[in-house]
């Protein structure tokens, strides 16, 4: 049987931090959206997605690559 860990830790970011979460959020959210007002609901492959808008996400949205390829 596989056993399974769960750690939980509490963060305490600074208030600069929180900002900069905060608006890491935002453009990953308001790049989700634009995402789904992109690519036609019959798609479904990721990578078809991805050609799609990955390069629009990074620029647009100043998107990491980790988060640009998450959606």
């Amino acid at each position: 049987m596989e056993q399974v860990l769960t750690l939980v830790c509490k963060l305490n970011p600074t208030p600069q931090q929180v900002v900069q979460i905060e608006a890491t959020l935002k453009a990953f959210a308001d790049a989700c959206n634009y995402a789904n007002q992109q690519v036609k609901p019959q798609i479904t492959s990721k990578t078809t997605i991805q050609n799609l808008v990955y390069q629009d996400l990074r620029s647009l949205f100043g998107l990491s690559a980790n988060l640009a390829l998450t959606i």
